[in-house]
Order: C-alpha cells, then sequence, then structure tokens
C-alpha cells in the first residue's frame, strides 16, 4: 500500500518537473523568437536584502575612499571608487584652469590692451580721415579755437598813420578790439619824445575809424568788413554813429528834427513814422526838453550833446564813436552824459559797442575798458 502511494506521489512529482521544463522551453523559444530591435532590458538594483535592511555597500566603498579607509573591497567597489576618483581629479584639473583663465583675464588681458593702445595715439593720427580731422578742428581745443571766435564789432589791426612830409608817423601800429555789450575809452595823450601831440593823435582816430581817412597800413575792421571798402552812404547810415565835438547837431532846428535829418540821410526804411521814432530815441537818451518848437542852439550844452547821441543812433548803428562827448561840461553833466551810453551799452536792444576818445583819465576810467594811444 505504501510502496503504491510512494509511486504516485513520484509520479506526481515527475508530471510537476515536466510541465516546468516544458513552460521553460517554451518561454525561451518565445524570447528567441522577438526581434533583437525589439527586445527590453530591465535593470533592477535591489539594494534590500533578505532580512529587509538596505544594502548600501557602493555608497559605503564610495565614502570609505574619500576618508581613507582601508577597508577590502569587492571589484566592483574597487571600479566604482576609481572611477569616483578619476573624476575627481579631472574636476579639480578644470577648475584650476577655470581660476587661471579669470586670473589672467583680469591682469594680463588688461595690460595687453594698455600696451596695445598706446603706441596707436601718434600713429594714427597721420591716418585720420578728412571727416575725423574737420571734427577734430571744429570740437577740439588749444589754438584751433582762434578759427570760431565772432569777429570783434570794431577793431583796429595794427593801424598805421604816417606823419606830414615823411615824418614821425602820428599812429605807429594802434592796435584794439572792441564788442557789443561795452563801453570802451581811448586815453589819448602827448607823445614828447617823438613830439606828436595829444590832439594829432586824436584827429588821426577819428578820420581812420569814420572811414574818411585811409590808413597807411593796417585795417579798420567792422565785424568782417573793412571799412574803407564800404560805400560812405553804408557806413555812415547803417553801421556808425559818429559824434564829433563840431557840428554834431544842427543848432537852428529842434531836436526832432535834428533827428529826423539823420533818419531822411540814411535811406533806411522805418516801421514806425519817423517822428515817432524821434521822440523816442530822444526819451531814450534822457533828453527832456520839449521836442519840438525850440532851436537845439538855445538848449543847456549837456542836452545837445543828448541830441548829438540821439541821431547817432537813428540809423541803428551798432557803432558808436564819441569825440570828447563831455569837454566842456561840469561833472554833473558828464555824469548824464556817461550814464546814457553806459545805458546804451549795457541795457540797450539791440547792445551798442561805445568808444569814447578823450584826454580825461578820470573820464577813461569810468569806461569798462580803457586802451592807451
Amino acid at each position: 500500500m505504501s510502496d503504491r502511494n510512494n509511486d504516485q506521489e513520484l509520479e506526481k512529482t515527475t508530471d510537476a518537473t515536466a510541465d516546468e521544463v516544458t513552460s521553460e522551453t517554451e518561454t525561451n523559444d518565445a524570447i528567441e523568437s522577438v526581434p533583437a530591435d525589439s527586445m527590453q532590458f530591465s535593470v533592477t538594483f535591489d539594494d534590500v536584502d533578505d532580512e529587509g535592511t538596505v544594502d548600501d555597500g557602493i555608497y559605503s566603498a564610495l565614502a570609505s575612499a574619500e576618508t581613507g579607509e582601508t577597508d577590502e573591497t569587492s571589484e566592483a567597489e574597487a571600479d566604482a571608487i576609481a572611477s569616483a576618483n578619476a573624476s575627481a581629479e579631472v574636476t579639480e584639473r578644470n577648475a584650476a584652469r577655470v581660476n587661471e583663465t579669470l586670473r589672467l583675464a583680469k591682469t594680463d588681458h588688461k595690460d595687453a590692451l594698455a600696451e596695445h593702445a598706446e603706441p596707436q595715439g601718434k600713429a594714427a593720427e597721420p591716418t585720420m580721415t578728412l571727416a575725423s580731422r574737420i571734427d577734430r578742428v571744429l570740437v577740439g581745443g588749444g589754438s584751433d579755437d582762434i578759427l570760431l571766435k565772432t569777429y570783434p564789432t570794431f577793431a583796429l589791426n595794427k593801424v598805421t598813420v604816417a606823419g606830414p612830409k615823411g615824418k614821425v608817423n602820428i599812429l605807429d601800429g594802434a592796435n584794439f578790439f572792441c564788442y557789443s555789450g561795452h563801453a570802451y575809452a581811448l586815453l589819448i595823450s602827448d607823445d614828447p619824445d617823438s613830439g606828436i601831440t595829444a590832439d594829432a593823435k586824436r584827429r588821426a582816430l577819428m578820420g581812420v575809424m569814420s572811414g574818411l581817412t585811409t590808413p597807411a597800413s593796417g585795417t579798420v575792421m567792422n565785424k568782417s568788413a573793412n571799412i574803407v571798402e564800404l560805400e560812405p552812404v553804408e557806413l555812415r547810415g547803417h553801421r556808425l554813429g559818429i559824434v564829433p565835438q563840431l557840428h554834431a547837431v544842427q543848432p537852428k532846428i529842434d531836436a526832432e528834427q535834428n533827428v529826423l535829418y539823420a533818419m531822411n540821410a540814411s535811406n533806411r526804411n522805418f516801421l514806425k513814422p519817423k517822428p515817432v521814432i524821434a521822440r523816442e530815441l530822444l526819451a531814450k537818451v534822457g533828453f527832456s526838453e520839449a521836442t519840438s518848437g525850440v532851436a537845439v542852439g538855445t538848449l543847456p550844452l549837456v542836452q545837445q550833446r543828448l541830441v548829438a547821441i540821439a541821431r547817432a543812433i537813428s540809423t541803428e548803428a551798432e557803432v558808436l564813436i564819441l569825440d570828447e562827448p563831455t569837454r566842456g561840461l561840469n561833472a554833473d553833466d558828464e555824469v548824464t552824459v556817461f550814464a546814457a551810453l553806459a545805458k546804451l551799452a549795457h541795457n540797450g536792444d539791440p547792445k551798442h559797442c561805445v568808444i569814447v576818445l578823450t584826454a580825461s583819465r578820470e573820464i577813461a576810467e569810468a569806461a569798462d575798458t580803457l586802451f592807451e594811444i
């Protein structure tokens, strides 16, 4: 009975084994039948041992390599440690190279640029383009700036006036520059060494400054124009206002008619009626007498001088040249006349360039700028 049971158990075991072999064979055949392109691989890291604890062998090996421990390791662990060390060495070398590159960029690169830039300064200058050279002249400093300065409103540029019969020059290289918005004084004095008197110098100056006399050398300029090249009506009617010592006014007519006389002679066109402008100009210079009906010759001398100044500015001349405008006046009247001139220079619209010829140092020092002749 027992032998029969044993035989049955053996037979069942044999059949089960045969079934497993058959199943494994079928599985292998199925795997072999799958194309190589479609085969999938699955890798599983089983870090948990049979007892459920984590197997950190590879991490322990890496940690041991970092701390220098010499525990016996497996071949896989040794390979992992060697790979980690090699990677660390490569990283360290790369970091060293990067730091070296950064250090050179901060020092050598700047020095190299300075070495290249410094010698280019003078060497590059001759090869500048025409446009660059023009820009340099226009915006540059130094002596080139003289090209862009405005012309003086009125100037004597090394003017010489010869003396009579070839004697010593009355004016020898007279040189000065005047601008609108300022009052100037030419202080004229005798020259004992040459025998030239102040009166001779004054007449010579008035001749060349008014355009009535041509200098032997040098030029008299109103801005960019040489006055000897201008027509008299252009010079006296538009550019210069002259107040001489003699015949500065018409004594037999009134103040308003005196101003109108100069306006008519200028051939200028005016926007307002001329009598209105004449009265405005007289008020501008401080004339305080009746503007009409009273002959100027009957008025005080200081009022006559003010009428002469109003005549000088009636043609809208920018330059006023006055020959001893305060001569014969008392101290109060001198202040009145000079105050009127200073107002025209500093507050006028437009501002004038006022030039006073005088032998009085006190009068000359009242001007903004003094030239000794």
